[in-house]
C-alpha cells in the first residue's frame, strides 16, 4: 500500500494485490499516519487480488460525500486489464445482465432480468497486444458505467477473454497476481471546490512490463 495524496478529509492510496480494501488497508494507513483503522472510512473497493487507486474518507462527513459521489457516478475510475486474446474491435462497449451468486462469490451473465440481476455496462479501448507464454494477450483501458460485482472480470471472461491470473473466471495463464489495476481516479474535492485527479503506475512485473502504451 502506497499513500498517493492526503488532505484533512481524504486519503488516496495505491492498493497492492492481496490487500483487502476494507480490512487491511485502513490498518496499513493507520500504521503509516497514526491513529486507528476506524479513523479511515472505506467508501469503494477493489477485489483483493486486484490493485490500484482507492480513496478513503478521514471523517464521517467526507466519507458520506464520497459515497454520494459514487452513487451519483461522479467519481470517475479508469482501469487497465490484461486479457487473453484480443477483442474483435479495438474500441467498444459490453452490456450484460449479471447475476451475483452469493454462495459461489461469482458473477454470471444471464439472459433476462430477475431478482439478483443487474445491468452491467463498460467501455473499453485496446492499448496494445503482445505475446506471453506463447499466447496472444492484450491490455485494455476500461471505463465502467456501472459498478457491479466482478464486472470487468465477468464481462471479459464471458467473451472468452479472461483476465490473466483469474482462475476463478477461466484463465489458463497463471500470473503472480490478477491483472486488473485502477490507474486513474478523479472526484470533486469539496474543500478545494474543484475536481481532483490522480494517476498510478501498474506493478513493475510481467506481464505489465511487456506493454509500452500503458502510461
Amino acid at each position: 500500500m502506497e499513500i498517493i495524496h492526503e488532505t484533512e478529509n481524504y486519503i488516496v492510496i495505491n492498493k497492492a494485490p492481496g490487500e483487502d480494501s476494507e480490512k487491511d488497508v485502513p490498518k496499513l494507513i493507520a500504521e503509516s499516519l497514526g491513529g486507528e483503522a476506524a479513523d479511515f472510512f472505506c467508501v469503494h473497493r477493489l477485489d483483493k487480488t486486484a490493485s490500484g487507486l482507492l480513496v478513503y474518507g478521514r471523517n464521517k462527513a467526507a466519507a458520506a460525500d464520497l459515497t454520494r459521489q459514487i452513487q451519483d457516478e461522479t467519481i470517475q475510475k479508469t482501469y487497465l486489464a490484461i486479457v487473453a486474446g484480443k477483442p474483435e474491435e479495438d474500441t467498444g462497449s459490453f452490456r450484460d445482465l449479471l447475476y451475483k451468486d452469493k454462495i459461489k462469490q461469482k458473477a454470471f451473465p444471464v439472459k433476462r432480468m430477475r431478482k439478483g440481476v443487474k445491468e452491467a455496462i463498460l467501455d473499453y479501448k485496446v492499448l496494445d497486444t503482445t505475446e506471453f507464454e506463447s499466447q496472444v494477450i492484450s491490455i485494455a483501458e476500461v471505463k465502467l458505467h456501472t459498478g457491479r460485482f466482478h464486472q470487468i472480470r465477468c464481462q471479459f471472461a464471458s467473451r472468452k477473454m479472461p483476465l490473466l491470473g483469474d482462475g476463478k473466471y477461466g484463465s489458463r495463464i497463471k500470473t503472480k497476481n490478477l491483472c486488473l489495476f485502477c490507474q486513474r481516479l478523479s472526484f470533486y474535492d469539496q474543500t478545494a471546490k474543484a475536481v481532483v485527479s490522480f494517476t498510478a503506475v501498474p506493478p513493475a512485473e510481467e506481464p505489465w512490463t511487456l506493454f509500452n502504451r500503458i502510461q
